[in-house]
């Protein structure tokens, strides 16, 4: 699963932040988490998420639903800067 792998390192690379006080990669961290459900919730999900859905749910290939959320990173965080 795509969400789990990228909040695992998210809470790991977090965790490195809280022990360097790097407060920018705390906001990259919150940031992706961020983009990963609001991309989610805009319907762009990969087929296991999709199938929990309903059969009409559209989905994208892993690599596809990474594409996705990293244009809604970029978006986000030039958004934020």
């Amino acid at each position: 699963n795509s969400i789990a792998s990228i909040l695992a390192w998210t809470q790991g690379l977090k965790h490195r932040a809280k022990l360097d006080g790097n407060d920018d990669l705390t906001h990259f961290c919150n940031t992706l988490e961020k983009t990963c459900v609001d991309t989610v919730e805009a319907g762009s999900m990969t087929k296991d998420l999709a199938l929990l859905v309903g059969d009409t749910q559209g989905w994208l290939t892993t690599e596809g639903f990474i594409d996705k959320v990293a244009a809604n990173l970029d978006a986000a965080l030039a958004k934020s800067a």
